[in-house]
């Protein structure tokens, strides 16, 4: 499970309950025990999703759980309720993004609108955060749709607003949250063991990504295209072929993405 948490005040609550220990010489602050990994981003979406690219690429594994998770204010809801994001939303007209709900609860779902200062009016119905949108584009590059959730605390509402909000408060929203925020942790946890890459696919993968000097951005691509692949039975000799007779690594994922094109239409 890989978190990204804004503030230390909001990320305590998850060291302690999983025991995580900090990781020195990082880029960001880094928490781990093994199994869970945990980055404090600081606050706004830039840092958000710098803090989210450098986990995924600190841990490369592919479709394991991301959650964004922290505060947020809510133009209805009463404070400490915990809402899961059903659809995010950028002040800045940014695509929206729609995380594929994966289990059923009794929290609250809402849209979450992610704006690049604090909102002090709540002109909606709806959450009001400065990272999620963010942090969901660049976690959904490392992981499929279902796996990459934000969940968050309502620190204020109108009637609550933002400047009588008491900051030492936050820990306390998080630890009382945790307890039913779990059952969807382990749900998220389950999911991504089903759809682990076999060892088979894992090895494709690593033997298409040494044919050229892939960006970080290309073998994000190509991971996803031999994946497809081989969900699609193609045998490995076709793919490795449309990457190794290429002249470059754009070429290479054009090849194969035209090739994986032409079987779709014949099925």
């Amino acid at each position: 499970m890989n978190f990204v948490v804004a503030l230390k005040a909001e990320a305590s609550p998850i060291i302690e309950r999983f025991k995580l220990a900090r990781e020195n010489g990082n880029s960001f602050p880094l928490y781990t025990n093994g199994h869970h990994r945990l980055v404090l981003s600081g606050v706004g979406k830039e840092l958000s999703a710098k803090a989210t690219r450098y986990l995924g690429n600190r841990f490369p594994l592919p479709n394991h759980p991301w959650l964004n998770l922290g505060i947020a204010g809510h133009g209805c809801l009463e404070p400490g309720t915990i809402f899961v994001a059903n659809r995010i939303l950028d002040e800045e007209g940014e695509r929206p993004f729609y995380p594929t709900p994966i289990i059923r609860h009794d929290l609250e779902s809402t849209a979450l609108k992610t704006t690049c200062s604090p909102v002090s009016r709540y002109p909606e119905p709806i959450g009001y955060d400065m990272e999620a949108s963010a942090f969901c584009s660049v976690a959904s590059s490392f992981s499929v749709r279902e796996l990459t959730q934000v969940i968050k605390i309502v620190s204020d509402n109108p009637d609550h607003p933002i400047d009588s909000f008491d900051r030492s408060s936050v820990h306390t929203l998080i630890e009382n949250a945790i307890p039913a925020i779990i059952p969807l942790l382990d749900k998220m946890e389950e999911h991504a063991r089903k759809i682990t890459p076999s060892l088979e696919l894992t090895a494709r993968i690593e033997a298409c990504l040494s044919t050229h000097p892939f960006s970080e951005t290309q073998s994000h691509q190509v991971r996803k295209l031999v994946t497809h692949a081989h969900a699609l039975s193609l045998p490995e000799k076709g793919t490795l072929a449309a990457l190794t007779t290429a002249e470059s690594a754009k070429q290479a994922i054009a090849r194969l993405s035209e090739s994986l094109a032409k079987h779709r239409k014949l099925s």
